[in-house]
């Protein structure tokens, strides 16, 4: 054999021994989250601000199943639109693997309307679910006692 074909053969054996991985392809997610339960709120006036902080408790269904907590931190102008950010915990299956994802989720709505809308980002995945990431876009609704219902539609995919 010549020597750039034995060069290339070690290279490859190389990179086959160093146990590169390689990320899974897009996958798209979508379901609905539902807020079952507020277990703590806080609304505090600022000049014509309101500034608050609420967790919650609900259940995913869909790509996504499970069970979930958040806390969010929002704020309500006087013109009634609403900021908020904050993080699910989420103790998930997707695609038959079990562990916990956590999302930083942005979102903005219309507080006379009672809708959002705004982003989750998986940040962390433990268990079964290391390596998952994802955006997925929310749209949701809000009913008079303050429970939401979130529809979910995005990309995921496991990364090594």
């Amino acid at each position: 054999m010549n020597r750039r074909l034995l060069s290339v053969l070690a290279v490859l054996a190389v990179l086959g021994a160093s146990g590169v991985a390689h990320a899974s392809p897009p996958t798209t997610a979508s379901g609905t989250y539902v807020v079952t339960a507020i277990t703590g709120f806080a609304l505090h006036p600022a000049g014509p601000n309101a500034f608050g902080e609420q967790t919650t408790t609900g259940v995913f269904a869909g790509t996504l199943t499970g069970t979930f907590e958040d806390e969010i931190r929002f704020i309500v102008h006087p013109n009634g639109l609403v900021g908020a950010r904050g993080t699910l915990t989420c103790v998930c299956t997707v695609s038959g693997r079990s562990g916990t994802l956590e999302f930083v989720q942005v979102s903005t709505g219309d507080f006379e309307a009672q809708a959002f809308e705004g982003r989750a980002i998986i940040t962390r995945g433990t268990g079964d679910l290391v390596g998952l990431h994802g955006v997925l876009h929310l749209l949701g609704t809000v009913d008079p006692g303050g429970l939401a219902t979130v529809s979910y539609a995005g990309q995921i995919n496991f990364a090594p």
